[in-house]
C-alpha cells in the first residue's frame, strides 16, 4: 500500500516543486550552520539525515543551486547590455563669403547627445530563461542524488557500527574463556591431569583469538572514528538496542519489474533526461546566435547652422567572419554525448538493480540457517562446554575443537546478519525509493 501511495506520488508534478521547495529551505535555514550537530536525533533516520546535512559534498551542491539562481535572474534580464551614452561638444569659428559684401566672420555651436541600447532579438531571452530554469531542475535532481547517496550510506555504516560491536564483544568473550581455558590446562599439567602440549595449544589458540578480536576492535574503532566525523560529536560505546530492517513487502519478485521502478524513480535516470534537454536547448541558442542583435539609438544634435535635429538610428552587426559553425558543431556532439550519458546510466542502474536483488535473495537463503533456536542451543552448548572444562570432563584438544566452532558459528551469523542487513539499504536505494519505506522491527 506505502509503495503504491509513494508510485502516484513520485509521477506527479507537486513532487518536484515540494523538492525544490525543501532544498531552497534547506539552504537558506542550515548552509551557515558549519557546525550542525546530531545529539538531538531521536531516530536513525534523523541521524542519517543530520550526516548528510553536514556533508560537504551535500553543501557543495547546495551552493551550486544558489548559483544557478544567478544564473536565472541574468537570464531574465531584458536587455543585454546597459544602454551607451555618446555625446559632444564644439564651437565653429569662421568666415562666411558674401557676393556684395565680400567676407564677414560666423560661429556656430554644434553639440550631439546620443543613446544606443542592444536588444534582444529572434528569443534569445526566451530560450535563456529556459536554459536557466532547466539547469536549475538538473541540479534539483544532482542535489537529490547526492543526497540519497550519503543517506543511505549513512544508515549502512550506522548498521555495520551497531554489528561490529556485537562481533567485538563476541570475539572479547571469546578471548575471555580462552584465557580461562589456559589457566586450567596449566593447573591440570601441574596437577599431572593432561599432558604438557595443552599449555601449548591453549596458547596458540589463544594467540589466534587474539588475532580475531584485534582485528574487529581496529574495525570497530575506524567505524566508531567515520561515525564521529560524520556527526561532529564523540560517541559513547555501548550496546545499542537491537533492531532489524524490513523492506516493504509489495515489491515486485521479477527482475524486469524491479528494473523498471528504478528507472522511474532513480533521480539519476531524470537527471540525464534533464541534461539531454539541456543540450537540445543550448544547441537551439547558439543557432539563433546566427541572427544578431539589434542595437536602436535615438540622438538630438545641433548642426553647425545652429539647427535643432532629432532622429534615431539602427545598428545592425553583419555575420561575415563569425557565423558560429564550431559552436554549432560542439553543442550537437554534445546531444550525442548526453544521449550516450543516459544510456550508461541506465546500464549501470539496471546491473545495480541485479546485483542488490542477487546479495538479498542469496542471503536471505543463507539467514534462514541461523534461526533464533539454533542460536540459543549454541550459547547453551558453551556454557556446558565451560563447565566441562572445569571440571575435568573433556580434554584440552576436545575442548578447543568444540569451542572454536560454537564461536566461528556466532561470529559467522553476526557477518551474515550486518550483511543481509546492508544488503536490504542498498536493494532499497538502487530501487530509488525513500528511506522511510523500509521498517524497523525491534
Amino acid at each position: 500500500m506505502f509503495l503504491k501511495k509513494f508510485y502516484h506520488f513520485y509521477q506527479s508534478k507537486s513532487f518536484v516543486a515540494l523538492c525544490i521547495f525543501l532544498l531552497i529551505w534547506n539552504t537558506n535555514g542550515n548552509a551557515k550552520d558549519t557546525n550542525l550537530k546530531c545529539q538531538n536525533s531521536d531516530s536513525i533516520f534523523e541521524l542519517s539525515l543530520c550526516i548528510v546535512y553536514r556533508h560537504p559534498d551535500f553543501r557543495l551542491e547546495e551552493i551550486k543551486l544558489k548559483e544557478i539562481l544567478g544564473r536565472k535572474k541574468i537570464a531574465s534580464y531584458y536587455f543585454p547590455s546597459n544602454p551607451t551614452f555618446s555625446g559632444y561638444v564644439a564651437n565653429r569659428n569662421g568666415d562666411s563669403t558674401g557676393s556684395i559684401l565680400g567676407s564677414s566672420p560666423s560661429t556656430a555651436n554644434n553639440f550631439q547627445v546620443m543613446v544606443n541600447q542592444e536588444i534582444f532579438t529572434n528569443g534569445k531571452r526566451e530560450i535563456a530563461i529556459q536554459i536557466a530554469d532547466e539547469e536549475f531542475k538538473s541540479q534539483v535532481f544532482r542535489l537529490e542524488s547526492v543526497k540519497r547517496i550519503l543517506e543511505f550510506e549513512a544508515l549502512k555504516k550506522l548498521t555495520k557500527y551497531r554489528y561490529l560491536y556485537l562481533e567485538k564483544e563476541n570475539s572479547n568473550n571469546s578471548l575471555q574463556l580462552v584465557k580461562e581455558l589456559k589457566k586450567i590446562s596449566k593447573a591440570r599439567i601441574n596437577e599431572g591431569l593432561s599432558p604438557g602440549i595443552d599449555e601449548s595449544l591453549s596458547e596458540s589458540e589463544e594467540i589466534r583469538i587474539f588475532k580475531i578480536w584485534n582485528q574487529t576492535h581496529r574495525q570497530f574503532e575506524n567505524a566508531k572514528s567515520e561515525l564521529e566525523v560524520l556527526l561532529g560529536y564523540p560517541i559513547d560505546s555501548h550496546e545499542e538496542t537491537s533492531f532489524h530492517w524490513k523492506i516493504p513487502s509489495d515489491l515486485p519478485k521479477e527482475k524486469s519489474e524491479l528494473v523498471k521502478i528504478a528507472y522511474q524513480y532513480r533521480p539519476e535516470i531524470f537527471l540525464t533526461e534533464k541534461e539531454i534537454e539541456l543540450a537540445l536547448l543550448r544547441h537551439n541558442e547558439v543557432r539563433r546566435q546566427k541572427i544578431p542583435n539589434v542595437s536602436l539609438g535615438a540622438f538630438a544634435q545641433n548642426d553647425g547652422f545652429n539647427e535643432r535635429v532629432v532622429g534615431g538610428m539602427v545598428t545592425l552587426p553583419l555575420m561575415i567572419w563569425r557565423d558560429y559553425e564550431g559552436e554549432s558543431m560542439i553543442t550537437a556532439s554534445n546531444i550525442e554525448s548526453s544521449k550516450e550519458l543516459k544510456e550508461s546510466v541506465s546500464r549501470n542502474v539496471k546491473q545495480e538493480v541485479l546485483f542488490a536483488l542477487t546479495n538479498y535473495l542469496t542471503l536471505s537463503d543463507e539467514i534462514q540457517l541461523y534461526d533464533e533456536k539454533k542460536m540459543q542451543r549454541a550459547e547453551f552448548d558453551l556454557k556446558n562446554l565451560q563447565e566441562a572444562i572445569q571440571f575435568g570432563k573433556i580434554k584440552i584438544i576436545d575442548a578447543i575443537n568444540h569451542q572454536r566452532i560454537l564461536l566461528q558459528t556466532k561470529l559467522n551469523y553476526l557477518n551474515t546478519k550486518s550483511e543481509y542487513e546492508i544488503s536490504q539499504i542498498e536493494l532499497i536505494r538502487v530501487l530509488g525509493l525513500p528511506t522511510q519505506s523500509m521498517e524497523i522491527q525491534q
